[in-house]
């Protein structure tokens, strides 16, 4: 007879969460706006920078699937920073959570040459695309809340 694994504890770990607090409220103090996604199936928690123009954070205790991709990864299974490209040549940031203030540094300057390169005005307009855009679809968008 196989042995069944025992049932998964939902409960976001607190480690995890007390990370996502210290984020969310470094990240809102710079005015960056925040949608957040907890995962129903693990201990892992996404947060959409202005509606995905500064890219997205995955905060968890696990590797993350193959198909999905995240700029910004926090892990407590991360023993150190590291950073990788993946197959399309795009850079991804993975650090552990007692080193987060670096990636969030990493954040702030990746938004501000966005607003460089863009300019404010156009900055704004492809937030709205993308929340309006965003409105009409199911997953991530449908289930995340603004914090």
């Amino acid at each position: 007879m196989a042995k069944r694994k025992p049932p998964r504890n939902r409960k976001i770990e607190k480690k995890l969460q007390e990370t996502v607090d210290y984020i969310i409220a470094c990240l809102k103090k710079k005015g960056i706006i925040i949608q957040r996604y907890d995962s129903y199936s693990t201990n892992s928690i996404y947060l959409k920078l202005d509606y995905g123009v500064s890219n997205s954070i995955r905060i968890s205790d696990h590797k993350g699937k193959k198909h999905l991709s995240y700029r910004y990864n926090i892990l407590s299974c991360c023993p150190y920073p590291v950073s990788t490209m993946d197959h399309k040549g795009f850079e991804r940031f993975y650090v552990p959570t007692n080193e987060c203030d670096v990636l969030i540094q990493k954040i702030h300057f990746d938004r501000a040459t966005k607003m460089d390169m863009y300019g404010w005005d156009n900055y704004c307009l492809y937030m709205e695309r993308n929340r309006q855009e965003g409105e009409t679809k199911k997953g991530f968008w449908g289930l995340a809340t603004l914090v």
